[in-house]
């Protein structure tokens, strides 16, 4: 039976789960791990994301780009967060080069934060839908850079049809080009 994967844009309703999953064990391992999340702080990173921007504060410049953030729903259950953009908008805070990818190419982030859907293999699922339907009509390719000891996220990439083209910082960068 196949289930049904939306995506919603990310509303200021949604904070409070972001909250929740963002202080999961499984999701702060990887995700902003040195951060003790508040609704507070949530409200701060994320206002700007649901008018579909990220102001990034720099010592010598202020950035604001499009940022396109949604929940993740599964079936009529909210399970998670995705986001993307222009991979070149934020390199100043990436910490590698972005010189390797694609010129049109996206960056996307997600996790899936409701323990019970971990493991299901969801992931894959969810990002060949969210690739199909948003992304590959904006570019023509979408990079993810988990962390090289995250195996489950590379593993859930690969199995999404990405490929693996370097290592850097103990970062792997991985790219799926559009099919189209």
């Amino acid at each position: 039976m196949n289930k049904v994967i939306a995506f919603s844009p990310l509303q200021k309703k949604h904070f409070s789960l972001l909250l929740k999953w963002l202080e999961t064990p499984h999701v702060k391992k990887w995700w902003d791990p040195n951060i003790n999340w508040t609704l507070k702080l949530i409200q701060k990173k994320y206002s700007t994301y649901v008018k579909r921007f990220k102001r990034l504060e720099l010592k010598s410049q202020i950035i604001e780009k499009p940022m396109y953030a949604f929940i993740i729903n599964y079936d009529g259950i909210d399970i998670g967060y995705i986001q993307c953009y222009n991979k070149s908008d934020f390199s100043p805070e990436q910490g590698y080069s972005t010189l390797l990818l694609p010129e049109s190419c996206a960056a996307i982030d997600f996790y899936i934060g409701e323990l019970d859907y971990v493991g299901k293999q969801i992931g894959p699922q969810v990002l060949d839908v969210f690739l199909n339907e948003f992304v590959f009509k904006i570019f023509g390719n979408a990079f993810v850079d988990p962390d090289a000891a995250n195996i489950r996220a590379i593993r859930a990439y690969e199995k999404a049809g990405f490929k693996k083209i370097t290592k850097e910082n103990n970062i792997v960068l991985m790219v799926k080009t559009s099919p189209m």
